[in-house]
């Protein structure tokens, strides 16, 4: 580029400065300056950071450097066990990965087709597969099909 390009991109660049210069001060636009808009930006990241950030507990280390194990993690809370045969609605959603819809079909399907009889019946319910199956099977112990009073809808 020669002298004169730059000088027309150099008046291009100045005119575009006054002419918004001068739209903020028709529209009496007093917005957040730049440093302003910058503090802001950094605030909300300081805050996003905190927000993510675990927090973790130090202890003092022990006298002579000798260390203890490390912590360890609290158990899950205890669920106990259902029966597939009894069990509510809202007992399923207890259940880690059953949210109401799928609570709600099981239900409805073991009243339509009757008892599970076991774990491994809970494969006809829509939206439940192996994996599922194998999932839930620690948390539910289905009792003798002859001790399963019948369902009261």
């Amino acid at each position: 580029m020669g002298g004169r390009e730059w000088r027309a991109v150099l008046v291009f660049v100045l005119m575009s400065l006054a002419g918004g210069a001068a739209a903020r001060g028709c529209r009496g636009d007093d917005g957040p300056t730049l440093t302003e808009r910058l503090r802001a930006l950094e605030e909300d990241s300081r805050l996003e950071a905190e927000r993510t950030t675990p927090v973790v507990a130090t202890t003092p280390d022990p006298p002579n450097g000798v260390r203890d194990r490390p912590a360890r993690r609290p158990a899950a809370p205890s669920l106990g066990t259902l029966d597939p045969d009894r069990a509510t609605a809202a007992d399923w959603e207890r259940l880690p990965g059953i949210g109401p819809s799928l609570a709600a079909r099981i239900v409805s399907d073991r009243a339509a087709n009757g008892p599970f009889g076991s774990v491994d019946g809970l494969a006809r319910v829509r939206g439940i597969g192996p994996k599922t199956v194998e999932r839930l099977r620690p948390f539910l112990t289905p009792e003798p099909a002859d001790s399963v009073p019948p369902i009261a809808n």
